[in-house]
């Protein structure tokens, strides 16, 4: 029996890889159906047809499973660590790759940076707030991470986020930070961090460009919404 299931997988899978080799696209490919060739690499010999209809169930699409933290992971039945693991790498890569098609992207292309705002926060499921150093072509030369919090919070150390700023000899920023869990609009706190910051850092010379904020519902920015004014520092 077990020699005749594997036939059966084998011929399955086969099947499923010359469909999309004929094409080298996944148009006419249902969410589960990616989700099943995925799984091809995560399972050698295991029939993932249930579990890839399982994983679309619980988190909705392909993104969606591939978005989810390992932990959540972990918990979908017929689902272990490896699997759980390596389905989080696919994400990771998937958004790292995303990503680069964002480099030399002048940071005045405000629906292209958008758009890469929104990628430099798809894999992060708590609140986080990021620094990006700015060079004088106005791309973006570097981003850091200074903090990570709960889900709805985090707190941001002015110093030390000087103190990567500095060594990165970049006197021109955008700060970022995400709300996972809301809308992107700044909270009366987020304005009232910015203009800390911007006082902090205005003696040393950097410049706060902007302060994106990043929420469920795209990304937002600050000076484009009238809440960040140089005269302020």
């Amino acid at each position: 029996m077990a020699e005749q299931n594997k036939g059966i997988h084998d011929g399955h899978r086969a099947r499923m890889r010359e469909r999309y080799a004929k094409s080298g696209k996944l148009d006419g490919f249902a969410e589960h159906e990616i989700m099943e060739m995925l799984l091809f690499f995560v399972f050698s010999r295991k029939d993932t047809n249930a579990i890839a209809h399982e994983l679309i169930s619980q988190f909705g699409s392909v993104g969606g499973v591939l978005r989810a933290p390992v932990d959540r992971l972990r918990q979908v039945e017929s689902i272990g660590e490896n699997a759980a693991v390596m389905l989080s790498l696919f994400g990771s890569i998937c958004d790292h790759v995303s990503r680069q098609k964002y480099e030399n992207l002048d940071i005045r292309d405000f629906d292209g940076f958008s758009g890469y705002m929104r990628s430099l926060f798809a894999q992060e499921h708590s609140e986080c707030f990021k620094v990006l150093c700015i060079n004088d072509s106005m791309c973006v030369s570097m981003v850091s991470g200074i903090s990570a919090g709960s889900g709805s919070s985090t707190s941001v150390n002015i110093r030390e986020l000087a103190r990567v700023v500095l060594n990165s000899a970049s006197r021109n920023i955008i700060l970022a930070h995400n709300h996972p869990e809301a809308a992107s609009r700044p909270s009366q706190e987020d304005i009232v961090l910015t203009r800390k910051i911007m006082q902090y850092l205005a003696p040393l010379d950097i410049t706060v460009i902007d302060h994106y904020i990043v929420g469920r519902d795209g990304a937002v920015s600050m000076r484009s919404c009238g809440l960040i004014h140089d005269m302020e520092c």
